[in-house]
């Protein structure tokens, strides 16, 4: 399987500094939500995704909104993760010929519950130097579809005990088409 090609070298180093900055970002624009689609008022701890009328599905339950792991703490994944992820988006999306001129990040945050269930979906966007961006809706609203309905998330499991947690998936975009998925 081919790395992602992105403007810095494909490192762990440059993927936690973009993470990094996706969260540093976060916080920022906690203050301009207009930028961040979904953001909440602070949440109880960086990074959390509280419960919006607005934007999420009641139905959406966590088992335990008191201990929600950040991905990186637990073993919750994807099947077959990197590869079945990138072809299921590969795949599904289809550019428009309005989005050409469009390139950057989007970065979908999201909870898999401890049944396997999503939601509570948020959507951040950066340009190709790391600014909030808003790209095209054919882009953004495509891409939060695919990732909604992208069933088989399997729960943390954390010492015999399945806990709820938190996920992301980010799209490296080049003139509009998927050029990397992470992570």
């Amino acid at each position: 399987m081919a790395l992602c090609r992105t403007p810095l070298k494909q490192t762990p180093i440059t993927a936690w500094l973009l993470v990094l900055i996706v969260i540093c970002n976060n916080i920022s624009a906690q203050t301009k939500a207009e930028r961040y689609k979904g953001v909440d008022s602070f949440p109880s701890n960086t990074g959390d995704i509280a419960f919006n009328t607005a934007l999420d599905d009641p139905s959406f339950t966590v088992c335990n909104p008191q201990i929600v792991l950040q991905y990186y703490n637990t073993t919750s994944y994807y099947k077959q993760h990197k590869r079945e992820i990138e072809h299921y988006f590969k795949s599904h999306y289809q550019p428009g010929t309005e989005t050409a001129d469009q390139s950057g990040y989007v970065t979908i945050r999201f909870i898999i519950n401890c049944s396997g269930q999503t939601g509570r979906f948020r959507m951040y966007e950066l340009d190709t130097g790391y600014k909030p961006f808003t790209f095209h809706s054919a882009i953004s609203d495509q891409l939060m579809k695919l990732a909604k309905n992208l069933q088989g998330w399997q729960p943390a499991v954390y010492k015999g005990k399945t806990y709820d947690s938190y996920q992301y998936i980010t799209f490296t975009l080049k003139k509009g088409l998927i050029e990397c998925i992470s992570p």
